[in-house]
């Protein structure tokens, strides 16, 4: 009897050692790094990199699944996501865009961008591809002046008729509404999109909605929204230490200039954020959102290694909810997080 019970105390503690070493490992450095199932929540594919290329990239990354937007030529969506499905062996699942057709150029019909998402979801459905939600709603960008992308910027709310006409053709699907609001570029707007992110969230409570590179927001603003609101999310893209080293040019005025990180100087998550994140393990959902050639083979690897080693700084379950359970409730992907 004695002896059975050692043997199951020395089981358990073997299963427990495994567990450990498969959440945790060290590297060459001694730096500890979470090995569990990464979820990119949202990234995109542009007209400057070939369905092959995107397909190399995530087959030859770490992340387990990503949910993926198209950009470029509306006509061409649904046939590139499939060609990249069918090169990745099902690691990535559709997310209908929504800012293709001009929706996100104030001088564009708001009608016919309304009319293309509903188009695009169409071609989904024909397509039998079965999509997961749709991509983000673009509500605030600032301007941009560079080589591969011009454009004039948006400046709406979430009371402006196209982006009310996009949240509904979501509610539909009963997925989750990705909102791009920034709220360091429009500083003066700050306080407005704040208090209607809260109304929203508070008027339809069974919905959920998450927030693009954390909103651009400050740590006493994520605060409020955390009290004030049940189910308004943060997506953590653009929030490494890769977007923070970016300064120059941010500086010369041809992106936005309004990102935050939560890292500190030495490329660990900053105290407080880590507080927040423990005590509120179901509100951030981790993401890259590679959208341009040079995100996904320049930097790629570098911002999930960055994101494993914050991860590993978390408590377990935090962790494990904030790289894959998060996204894997809400988006309903059915998969299991390891």
């Amino acid at each position: 009897m004695l002896r059975t019970i050692k043997s199951i105390k020395n089981s358990c503690f073997v299963i427990f050692f495994l567990t450990f070493l498969l959440f945790n490992f060290k590297t060459a450095n001694g730096e500890t790094i979470y090995n569990g199932t990464l979820i990119d929540a949202h990234s995109q594919v542009g007209i400057l990199i070939s369905n092959e290329e995107v397909s190399k990239e995530i087959n030859n990354n770490d992340v387990y699944l990503t949910l993926l937007s198209m950009r470029g030529k509306h006509e061409n969506a649904t046939k590139r996501y499939k060609s990249i499905q069918k090169q990745t062996q099902g690691k990535v699942r559709y997310l209908i865009s929504t800012k293709l057709k001009g929706f996100a150029r104030k001088n564009k019909d708001a009608n016919e961008a309304i009319r293309g998402i509903k188009e695009l979801k169409r071609q989904a459905v024909n397509s039998k591809i079965n999509y997961v939600g749709f991509g983000e709603i673009i509500v605030q960008h600032a301007p941009h002046d560079h080589e591969k992308l011009k454009y004039a910027g948006i400046n709406l709310d979430l009371k402006s008729y196209r982006i009310k006409k996009a949240i509904d053709i979501v509610f539909k699907d009963d997925v989750p509404v990705i909102l791009h609001v920034e709220l360091n570029d429009y500083e003066e707007d700050s306080k407005k999109i704040l208090d209607q992110l809260v109304e929203i969230g508070n008027e339809h409570p069974n919905k959920i909605f998450l927030l693009m590179h954390m909103a651009q927001i400050e740590f006493k603003e994520a605060k409020f929204i955390l009290k004030n609101t049940k189910n308004v999310h943060f997506i953590t893209s653009h929030s490494d230490p890769y977007r923070a080293k970016n300064e120059k040019r941010k500086r010369l005025g041809k992106a936005q200039t309004g990102w935050i990180t939560l890292f500190n100087k030495k490329d660990n998550l900053k105290n407080k954020w880590k507080t927040l994140m423990n005590e509120n393990p179901h509100r951030f959902v981790f993401a890259i959102d590679n959208v341009f050639d040079h995100h996904w083979k320049k930097n790629y690897k570098q911002r999930v290694y960055f994101w494993r080693k914050a991860l590993a700084s978390l408590n377990e379950n935090t962790a494990s909810l904030i790289a894959c359970g998060n996204a894997n409730a809400y988006f309903k992907l059915k998969i299991q997080c390891k």
